[in-house]
C-alpha cells in the first residue's frame, strides 16, 4: 500500500495545508516513497495524529491514515521495541486491562451492556454512575463493564497485542449472552463497530437523542461542536450530538473544520507524548476557529486536552448537569485521582448487587508475562533472603528467648516494638506463634493480650489489604487448591460467619488465610471487626499458656496454666462441631 500511495499520490498539497505534520515532512507520497525505499526515519509515523483529515480531504481518494498506520505496525513488527515516549500510554492501558479496575456487572438475562471506558470513568465517575442509573430504568437488565478497548495498544500498531485482547473481551461478552454494547468513548465506539462481528455497538448519545433527554430547564447560549476524530465518518453521531444539543435549547455556530472534516485536539494517534509541538498545533487551530465561542464534545480525552486551551465541556455533563455546566463549576478529575475514582466505583457496583458480578478470567498476554517475571524475582528475594538468614545466623531471632531479650532491649518503646513485629510478620510469612507466646512472658497475661491482639489484627488487616490492592493476581494463581477456591466461594456466600470459624481455630494457617480472603468480597471493615473478635480467645489461650511456662517448669500448675490449655483445646474442637453443620445452616 505504500508503493501505491507514493505512486497515485499527485502532490496536490491540499492536506499539506491543514497539516503541521506533513507541512514539516512533505505530502503523503513523498513520506511513503521515502519508507518504501529506506530513506526515511521509521519513527516518524508516531508522529501522525492518525486523524484521517488528509484521507477525508485527498481528492483522488486516497487513504495516507491507513498508509502511515501500516507503517507503525511495521515498525512494531520489526523491531518489538516500545518506544519510551509510549510507556506511560501504555502503562495506563495496562491498568485499565488488569482484573484490579475490570469488571463485568451482569445481571441475569442481560443482553445490552455500557461499556462508558477508561477515560470517561475516570473523569467523570458520577456521570457514570447517573448515566448506567438513567439506562436501568429505560433497559431492564442492563448491565455495565468496566474495562479497556486496549485501543492504545492498536494505534501503536501493536495489532498482536490489541487482536488477542480485544477478541478476548468480545468472546468473553458473548460467552455471557450480551448482544449489544453500548458505548460513551468515541474510541471504543470505533474499535467495538470496527473489529467486532459479534456485537453490535451503539454509542449513548443515539440512546439520548432517540428517547429526547432534555434538561429540565431550556438552556440559552451560542455554542460550537468539536467532533473526535475517530467518528470523523459517523455521521449519524455528529446529528445524534447537534440533536441533542439543540433539542435543549442551545444554537449551534459549527467550525471550519468540522464533521467529517474535523482535527484532531492532539490526542490522538498518542502524538502527544512524541510530539508535542505538533499536538498543540491542533489545539492552537480550535481555539481559533471557536473564537470565544464555547465548545462542546463527546470525548473525554479532547475535553481534557483542549481544555487547557478554550472552554470545552462534555455534551453528557450539559445534559446532566446543565446549570453547573453552563457556569463552569463541573471539574472532570484529573490524575492521579482518576484511578481512585475507578476503583471507587467498581466498589459501589460490586456493592449494588454481588451476584451480578463476574470476575474477569483473561488478562493481556504482555500482562501475563510481566506476572511470570515477578513471580521469579520474588522467588528470587526469598531464596536469597533465606540464605542471608542462615550465613548470618540471625535465624536465631526467631527464637522465643531471643525475642525476648530483643524486645526488652527497647525499654518504654518495647511495646510499640513488639506490636510492630507482630504485625509484619503475616506480611512475610514468619511464623506468627512465637511472637505471641513471647508477650505473654515479657508483659504477663494482661498486657500481653492487648499488645498481641493488637499486633495480630494489625498484621492481619496489613495482609488482607497487600492481597487486595497490590498483588491480588499473584497471590490468585498461588492460590489454586481446591480448598482454598471453595474457602472463597464459601466467604462470599456466608461473609462474616466463614471469617469467625477460621479465625477461632488455631489449626488454620493465620498468613495464607489473610491473604487468602483479601481476594474475596467481604468488606475490610467485617473482616477487621470478625477476626479481632474471633482471634482473641486463641490470643488469650497462648498468652495465659506461656505466660505459666516458667512456672510449669518449677513443678507449679497454676490457674493460668489451665485456663490457657482449656481454650486452646475447646478451639481445636470446633472443626468437629463444624462438619456437624450444614452450609446453609450458617
Amino acid at each position: 500500500m505504500m508503493k501505491t500511495l507514493a505512486m497515485k499520490c499527485t502532490g496536490c498539497d491540499v492536506c499539506v495545508k491543514e497539516c503541521a505534520f506533513l507541512q514539516y515532512y512533505g505530502n503523503p507520497g513523498k513520506i511513503a516513497a521515502d519508507f518504501y525505499a529506506g530513506r526515511a526515519n521509521e519513527l516518524i509515523s508516531f508522529e501522525c495524529s492518525l486523524c484521517g483529515l488528509c484521507s477525508s480531504l485527498c481528492p483522488k481518494h486516497i487513504d495516507p491514515c491507513k498508509v502511515f498506520f501500516q507503517m507503525r505496525n511495521a515498525v512494531w513488527t520489526q523491531t518489538g521495541k516500545i518506544m519510551p515516549e509510549h510507556k506511560a500510554i501504555l502503562a495506563y492501558e495496562k491498568k485499565g486491562l488488569s482484573k484490579r479496575y475490570s469488571l463485568y456487572k451482569l445481571p441475569d438475562a442481560c443482553t445490552t451492556v455500557f461499556f462508558p471506558g477508561c477515560t470517561f470513568t475516570g473523569t467523570r465517575t458520577k456521570r457514570t454512575e447517573q448515566i448506567y442509573s438513567w439506562l436501568k430504568n429505560k433497559i431492564p437488565g442492563i448491565g455495565i463493564v468496566l474495562d479497556c478497548c486496549a485501543k492504545p495498544s492498536h494505534d501503536l500498531g501493536r495489532d498482536d497485542f490489541f487482536n488477542k485482547n480485544f477478541l478476548a473481551l468480545e468472546h468473553f461478552l458473548y460467552d455471557n449472552k450480551v448482544k449489544t454494547v453500548i458505548t460513551a468513548c468515541p474510541n471504543c465506539y470505533t474499535v467495538f463497530s470496527t473489529y467486532s462481528k459479534k456485537l453490535k455497538t451503539k454509542s449513548i448519545y443515539e440512546i439520548l437523542a432517540k428517547q429526547q433527554r432534555t434538561a429540565t430547564n431550556k438552556l440559552i447560549g451560542c455554542v460550537t461542536v468539536h467532533d473526535p476524530c475517530v467518528t470523523r465518518f459517523e455521521t449519524d453521531m455528529h446529528n445524534y450530538v447537534r440533536k441533542l444539543l439543540t433539542d435543549n435549547g442551545l444554537e449551534i455556530k459549527e467550525m471550519k473544520h468540522c464533521r467529517e472534516k474535523t482535527v484532531c485536539c492532539g490526542e490522538g494517534g498518542s502524538v502527544l507524548f512524541v510530539a508535542p509541538d505538533f499536538a498543540s498545533n491542533w489545539g492552537n487551530t480550535r481555539k481559533k476557529e471557536a473564537a470565544d465561542k464555547r465548545i462542546i464534545t463527546y470525548c473525554a480525552g479532547c475535553c481534557s486536552l483542549l481544555g487547557k486551551t478554550v472552554q470545552t465541556d462534555h455534551v453528557l455533563d450539559l445534559l446532566f448537569e446543565p446549570e453547573k455546566t453552563m457556569q463552569g463549576s463541573v471539574k472532570p478529575s484529573s490524575a492521579p485521582f482518576t484511578y481512585f475514582h475507578r476503583l471507587n466505583l467498581k466498589r459501589k457496583l460490586k456493592k449494588q448487587a454481588k451476584h451480578d458480578v463476574m470476575e474477569k478470567v483473561y488478562f493481556p498476554v504482555e500482562h501475563q508475562r510481566m506476572t511470570k517475571i515477578f513471580k521469579v524475582l520474588i522467588m528470587v528475594i526469598l531464596a536469597a533472603g533465606v540464605a542471608g538468614i542462615k550465613m548470618t545466623g540471625a535465624e536465631e531471632i526467631f527464637n522465643q528467648e531471643a525475642i525476648q531479650t530483643y524486645i526488652n532491649g527497647f525499654g518504654s518503646l518495647a511495646p510499640l516494638v513488639y506490636m510492630i513485629i507482630v504485625a509484619f510478620s503475616p506480611v512475610f510469612f514468619l511464623p506468627g506463634a512465637p511472637f505471641i507466646i513471647a508477650g505473654g512472658l515479657i508483659f504477663g497475661p494482661f498486657q500481653g493480650v492487648v499488645y498481641g491482639i493488637t499486633g495480630a489484627t494489625s498484621g492481619a488487616c496489613l495482609a488482607f489489604l497487600v492481597s487486595r490492592y497490590v498483588a491480588s493476581e499473584w497471590i490468585e494463581s498461588k492460590l489454586t487448591n481446591p480448598s482454598w477456591l471453595k474457602l472463597k466461594r464459601q466467604t462470599e456466600k456466608h461473609g462474616w460467619k466463614i471469617v469467625a470459624i477460621t479465625r477461632l481455630v488455631p489449626l488454620v494457617p493465620f498468613n495464607l488465610l489473610s491473604y487468602a480472603l483479601g481476594l474475596t468480597r467481604i468488606k475490610f471493615t467485617t473482616y477487621f471487626i470478625t477476626s479481632f473478635i474471633c482471634m482473641l480467645p486463641g490470643c488469650i489461650g497462648y498468652i495465659l499458656l506461656s505466660g505459666s511456662v516458667l512456672e510449669v517448669l518449677q513443678g507449679k500448675l497454676s490457674i493460668k496454666f489451665f485456663a490457657g490449655l482449656g481454650i486452646i483445646i475447646l478451639l481445636s474442637l470446633i472443626p468437629v462441631f463444624f462438619k456437624k453443620i450444614k452450609p446453609e445452616d450458617l
